[in-house]
């Protein structure tokens, strides 16, 4: 079966879920995800929209990038 290539627009905590749940969904099928984002670094307004030394803030990012 040929790999599955996905192509996701944000690499904020929405995308980054998405890459998530497409790559568990797909089983044991080949996945490539690529994750295109326009800011310089990913997380979004997680990074953003909100002060990045706050602990919480740090926990979601920490599992965001286990994600990536």
């Amino acid at each position: 079966m040929a790999p599955i290539r996905i192509a996701i627009v944000g690499a904020g905590p929405a995308g980054i879920y998405a890459a998530d749940i497409l790559k568990k969904a797909a089983g044991d099928r080949e996945v490539s995800i690529d994750l295109f984002e326009a800011l310089p670094a990913p997380y979004g307004l997680v990074r953003y929209g909100v002060a990045p030394d706050h602990p919480r803030i740090k926990a979601i990012i920490n599992a965001l990038r286990e994600v990536l």
